[in-house]
């Protein structure tokens, strides 16, 4: 009863939180008129020309050349710290404008640099646009209040904001699931950074330490494209809709921060404060055009064709929008209908939804020579427990019925020194995978946000590149394939057969898994695998493949026995909450 009664009252507040939840006239006209008086409008560069004050970049030479060439340059970003690097080379040599979206930005030491990096542009005359998503950026009213009135060239704006703030408290949050779940799982997960409508970057990377290896206890290995030519002008028609879309808000119209604004409690952030030690030699570096020539130029792929593809603004909110105008999700379904020969795909979240299981179980029925992989994170290197328990359920349908080969990365690859900068990490750093690509064929590619599963498919919006080019094909296929290697991966395969039991267990198996709960049979289909020192990597269907492989169980690597109660636990009982995960 006690429980109950909470929940009604935690929904009558919330109800009324949502009716009163818009940002009443009186308040926003006062916030903007504060807002205009206190911006700043001085600019830095002496002549009041910001092309003049820009720094020169390397990269101008490929766009002189992609423009003369009349093709794209594309280059695949696998490293974090380097990916940084590129950002703020560019930032520094923005003229004219800049225009950002990403899912999440932190208020860290990456996060904090990429920001004063902007502010000096901005100040200088470089027109900057942030569209940010509001449950995962900055988190900070004061902050954003600051934000709001830095400097007349600088606009940030939000992403369907909880309850009309830029700062969503954990009762605010607890109180949107309890009651508008709907609305809150509306997120723009886009990344894109687009620097003169000349150079873009666009993959998987927020705005966050942990994006680009300076985060001491979790680094992601993520993948972004760089692309130089007039692919550009796409991902701007893109930007410019969010920009100007009902679902964004400046942020003068948020409650939290046009009180702020009013009421004089915006932060006084010094953003020419030295930078942090970690960050001075990056800063030198990007500030070395040979040192970038040297780097990045061998990598570029001039391409055969390629285009950017963003589901629109008010996709999550409209299904008429997502039955008239074509997103993603469908565009990749009908790219991965036309396999014939190697289907590779990476995902940080192997979990797809129920249109994409059947559509590959006819495209393996069609074709059932494909060579199907898949790298993922493992339960050790992943950051979303929950969604790991999700796909422990359909692991013996994507080996069996889809015929997969499924790597999962581990917390500790192997590689750690050539997948990372390593300055700011120590033995009991973890590591996951976060980069969303697929290869076709050997010859179409996909670098984006999209991470392949139900929350992309309808509540996300989302953003990629599709390549069509066999070299950068070889590229992508080679860097993700590297991804797979046994001391980076663990194999997931179906555990040895035992006569007579395994049938009957695979049929028990077969029907619990389908039950959305109470899937509760204890026998699982498939365990992990290590390839035994001095073996050489073999196929699961090879007659020796037990003696190349030892079984390291469900959940290597991990020490917390809750863990992995927490997660069989839900996949038992969790199954309900799949399409939101």
């Amino acid at each position: 009863m006690l429980l109950n009664s909470m929940m009604r009252l935690v929904i009558f507040v919330g109800f009324f939180a949502l009716m009163g939840c818009q940002i009443d006239r009186q308040t926003l006209h006062h916030a903007k008129s504060v807002t205009e008086l206190k911006k700043d409008a001085a600019l830095t560069c002496p002549i009041n020309d910001s092309i003049a004050c820009a720094q020169d970049t390397a990269f101008n030479k490929l766009y002189a050349s992609s423009q003369m060439n009349d093709n794209n340059k594309m280059l695949i970003l696998d490293h974090g710290e380097q990916s940084l690097l590129v950002r703020i080379n560019l930032i520094r040599a923005a003229q004219k404008s800049i225009d950002i979206q990403t899912f999440i930005w932190n208020n860290d030491e990456a996060g904090n640099w990429v920001l004063a990096e902007l502010i000096k542009a901005a100040r200088r005359g470089v027109e900057v646009k942030i569209i940010g998503d509001q449950l995962y950026t900055m988190g900070n009213s004061w902050l954003m209040a600051e934000l709001a009135t830095i400097h007349k060239n600088f606009g940030f704006r939000l992403y369907n904001p909880v309850f009309s703030d830029a700062h969503t408290s954990t009762f605010e949050f607890a109180t949107a699931i309890a009651c508008c779940l709907a609305n809150l799982n509306r997120r723009m997960h886009n990344k894109a950074f687009v620097v003169d409508n000349r150079y873009a970057i666009v993959g998987g990377r927020n705005y966050s330490s942990r994006y680009f290896d300076w985060d001491g206890t979790f680094n992601y290995k993520d993948r972004e494209v760089m692309a130089i030519g007039s692919v550009v002008d796409e991902i701007i028609t893109s930007f410019d809709s969010f920009w100007e879309s009902p679902h964004v808000l400046p942020l003068t119209h948020l409650n939290d921060v046009a009180n702020r604004i009013i009421n004089n409690q915006e932060t006084q952030t010094d953003w020419n404060q030295p930078l942090p030690e970690l960050a001075r030699e990056l800063s030198e570096q990007a500030n070395d055009n040979s040192y970038i020539e040297q780097t990045f130029f061998k990598h570029f792929v001039a391409v055969d064709r390629v285009e950017y593809f963003s589901d629109t603004h008010d996709k999550p909110f409209n299904k008429e929008a997502r039955a008239v105008n074509k997103q993603l999700t469908e565009k990749f379904h009908d790219l991965f209908a036309q396999t014939e020969h190697r289907l590779l795909i990476q995902t940080p979240y192997l979990v797809f939804s129920r249109k994409a299981r059947n559509m590959f179980k006819k495209l393996r029925k069609d074709h059932p020579e494909i060579d199907f992989q898949v790298s993922t994170n493992s339960l050790s290197s992943t950051d979303a427990f929950y969604v790991y328990a999700i796909s422990l359920k359909h692991k013996r349908f994507y080996l069996k019925k889809l015929g997969m080969e499924i790597y999962e990365f581990k917390q500790r690859p192997g590689m750690i020194e050539q997948f990372f900068a390593t300055h700011q990490t120590n033995e009991h750093t973890r590591f996951g995978m976060h980069s969303k690509s697929f290869v076709i064929d050997h010859k179409i590619s996909m670098i984006g946000s999209h991470n392949f599963d139900p929350r992309s498919d309808v509540l996300n919006t989302e953003s990629g590149f599709i390549i069509y080019d066999r070299e950068f094909a070889a590229q992508l296929t080679a860097s993700i394939e590297q991804d797979m290697l046994p001391e980076n991966s663990w194999l997931v395969a179906a555990k040895e057969q035992i006569p007579f039991f395994s049938h009957i267990s695979g049929f028990f198996a077969s029907i619990s898994r389908k039950l959305p709960i109470f899937d509760i049979w204890p026998f699982r289909y498939s365990t992990s695998y290590e390839l035994l020192p001095g073996k050489e990597p073999v196929g699961r269907d090879h007659p020796d493949f037990f003696e190349h492989y030892k079984a390291v169980g469900n959940f290597p690597d991990i020490d917390l026995p809750v863990k992995q109660i927490q997660t069989i636990i839900i996949s038992a009982f969790g199954g309900f909450a799949e399409p939101i995960m």
